[in-house]
């Protein structure tokens, strides 16, 4: 049987949170392993998420997730029979490999789905070992170079270019700005294509995009890693012209993986978890 490539970029999040979530995480993981199968499905606005507890691991913390993919699945036979898919108590989805290294408070993790969705599985994986459930947990990726804090200090912006894959804007979440909400609800935008946009910055009615607008885009673009390209132009108090580059500013992981199946099975996503880790410490010391 051939080999199937697959490339996987894993990511690097830290976590906010107070002391006593990382005091009692070991003590709230080992709850959650009690049971027989060490898993559970846990619905999430509608969307059924299944979470599986894999053995403590070198001051990780290991955790695979199924997110339902809530389309509607059918099947379709070389005779022209469509039909749908029969499930037993289970759920079709993507998977999601998380390791979480509490005495360092960050998470790492990677998906065969949709990359835009990653912090926002992780955060509400995380909840579930969070026994006070009125604290609020913030994920913010791992920065290479500090040049969010240029960018906001900025006075003046001129326009923004980035460019991105069409299958980062499958799934977005509520809380995206709404050109992004826009282009991932687009019904002429193809999968898997590559679109690059250039857009002016202008406070006029006829702009696109103005100043609040352009931050909240790149902050949510820079925060998920997935522009190639993502630059900012505009100018200092002095009038001098500036650039500045966002894209994959931020630290990740990447490997290609030769496959039997389709999917990632456990014991390789564990292997790429380990390597991940190992060069998240490398590359940080």
């Amino acid at each position: 049987m051939n080999k199937l490539k697959k490339s996987v970029t894993v990511r690097f999040l830290s976590i906010d949170a107070s002391n006593s979530f990382f005091d009692n995480f070991s003590a709230n993981y080992a709850v959650n392993s009690e049971s027989t199968s060490c898993s559970r499905i846990i619905t999430n606005r509608t969307v059924k998420h299944l979470i599986k507890i894999l053995p403590y691991s070198n001051d990780s913390f290991i955790i695979s997730v199924v997110k339902e993919r809530n389309t509607w699945q059918t099947k379709a036979s070389r005779d022209g029979e469509i039909s749908g898919l029969a499930l037993n108590q289970g759920i079709i989805g993507d998977p999601y490999y998380f390791s979480v290294i509490p005495k360092d408070k960050i998470i790492l993790g990677f998906t065969t789905g949709p990359v835009g969705s990653l912090k926002s599985v992780a955060t509400f994986v995380l909840d579930q070992f969070n026994s006070n459930r009125d604290e609020k947990l913030k994920l913010s990726f791992i920065s290479k170079v500090k040049k969010i804090n240029e960018f906001n200090e900025l006075p003046n912006y001129s326009s923004l270019h980035f460019k991105i894959n069409s299958e980062y804007l499958i799934d977005v979440p509520n809380d995206a700005p709404q050109l992004i909400k826009d282009l991932g609800g687009a019904s002429y935008i193809e999968n898997n294509i590559e679109l690059s946009l250039n857009l002016d910055c202008s406070d006029k009615l006829e702009s696109r995009i103005n100043k609040n607008s352009l931050i909240d885009i790149v902050n949510y673009l820079s925060k998920s890693d997935v522009c190639k390209v993502l630059k900012v132009k505009g100018s200092d108090n002095s009038g001098n012209k500036i650039t500045l580059n966002f894209g994959y500013e931020y630290v990740n992981y990447k490997t290609e993986l030769k496959l039997r199946n389709k999917f990632i099975d456990q014991d390789t996503s564990l292997k790429v978890l380990s390597s991940a880790k190992e060069y998240f410490y490398k590359l940080t010391s």
